[in-house]
C-alpha cells in the first residue's frame, strides 16, 4: 500500500472518518488526484459536531488501539472544546516541522530563543523535552538552542521585556495578540528592541498578521517581523521565509491543496492532509486560511512546499 492508502486505513478506525469514508470502495483511491476527487474535506464544524458522539471527549479522530501520551486543547472557539491526542511518534513528526521553522528563521546551535505564547501552543510544547512529558527531543534539543517561555497573555509583557533584556534571544516568537502589549511596554521603558533580538516571529492559529499590521509594528519596534502560520486542527506549521517571503513547510509532512471556489479567486482555502499524525489523523482538513500554492525552488528550502498568502 502507498501512504495514501495507509492513511485512509488508519483514519477509518476513528469515528468521524469511519462515517466519511463509508462510501469509498476499496481500491478507488490510489493517488493524490483520486484522493482529492473522492475524499471529501473535513470542516471544523464537523469535528465540533461529532465530538459529543465520540466514545470519549478527546477527539472524534482518535484512532482505536493507539494510546496517546500527550493531550492538548486546541485554540478554537467551539462548543464543546476540541482536543488533540499525540503519541511519541506524533510528537516526533510534529517537532521535525517546528525544527524546520526554526531553521528557516535562522536559528542555529548555541542560539537563544524566546517564546511568548500559551503552554498549549505547539510553539511552546514542542520547543524542548524539558517542557513536555513523552517528548523525546524538542526543536531546541535537535538544534542545540536554549529556549525560554513566557505565558502568552498580554499582561505578561513586562516579563517578556525582562526576558529580552537578560536572555537576548536571537529570535523572539510571539502571539500576534501580544504584539501591541509588547510594543507598549518597550515604549514605556524607552528601550531599543534591536539591542536585544534580531527578529520577531508572530504566530496565530488559522490566521496571519496582515501586511499593514506587520508594517505598523515593524515601524514601532524597529526589527523585522516574520509570520508563522499554525493550523492546530491539522497539526500544521508553516514559517515565512526571510528570503522569498512565502510560507515554507516540509513536503514530507503534509499534502496541501487549495479548494477552488466559484469566483475564481487568486487565493482559495487551504486544505491540509497530515502524513505523520497517527493518533488523530488529519485527512483533507479545510482551514480558514486562504492562499495559493507556489513552485518549490527557494534557496532557503529548495524542496519545501511554498504557500503565498
Amino acid at each position: 500500500m502507498n501512504r495514501i492508502q495507509i492513511l485512509l486505513q488508519r483514519a477509518a478506525k476513528a469515528p468521524l472518518y469511519r462515517k466519511k469514508f463509508a462510501h469509498l470502495k476499496p481500491g478507488t483511491v490510489r493517488d493524490l488526484r483520486s484522493f482529492s476527487a473522492k475524499v471529501p474535506p473535513t470542516r471544523l464544524e464537523e469535528l465540533a459536531a461529532e465530538t459529543p458522539k465520540s466514545a470519549g471527549p478527546l477527539s472524534p479522530r482518535l484512532c482505536a488501539g493507539r494510546g496517546p501520551r500527550a493531550i492538548f486543547q486546541l485554540e478554537y472557539d467551539t462548543q464543546p472544546a476540541l482536543y488533540v491526542a499525540l503519541d511519541r511518534a506524533d510528537l516526533r513528526g510534529y517537532v521535525e516541522v517546528l525544527k524546520h521553522c526554526w531553521s528557516l528563521a535562522g536559528l542555529r546551535k548555541g542560539d537563544r530563543v524566546a517564546i511568548f505564547d500559551y503552554g498549549t501552543s505547539p510553539l511552546s510544547y514542542l520547543a524542548a523535552s524539558s517542557f513536555t512529558p513523552y517528548l523525546d527531543r524538542g526543536a531546541a534539543d535537535l538544534l542545540g538552542c536554549l529556549p525560554v517561555c513566557n505565558d502568552g497573555v498580554a499582561n505578561m509583557s513586562p516579563r517578556a521585556v525582562e526576558i529580552l533584556r537578560y536572555v537576548r534571544p536571537r529570535v523572539f516568537f510571539i502571539r500576534h495578540d501580544c504584539l501591541h502589549a509588547l510594543a507598549v511596554e518597550i515604549e514605556r521603558q524607552a528601550l531599543r528592541l534591536a539591542d536585544y533580538t534580531q527578529a520577531l516571529v508572530a504566530a496565530e492559529n488559522e490566521s496571519l498578521l496582515s501586511d499593514a499590521e506587520r508594517s505598523s509594528f515593524e515601524k514601532r519596534l524597529g526589527v523585522p517581523i516574520y509570520r508563522l502560520l499554525r493550523i492546530d486542527a491539522a497539526m500544521f506549521l508553516a514559517m515565512e521565509c526571510p528570503r522569498c517571503r512565502m510560507l515554507h513547510t516540509r513536503r514530507d509532512s503534509y499534502f496541501v491543496e487549495t479548494l477552488p471556489e466559484e469566483d475564481d479567486a487568486a487565493e482559495n482555502p487551504l486544505v491540509v492532509t497530515n502524513w505523520f499524525a497517527g493518533n488523530s489523523p488529519t485527512v483533507r482538513y479545510l482551514s480558514q486560511v486562504r492562499g495559493s500554492l507556489k513552485p518549490s525552488g527557494c534557496p532557503r528550502g529548495p524542496k519545501d512546499l511554498r504557500i503565498a498568502v
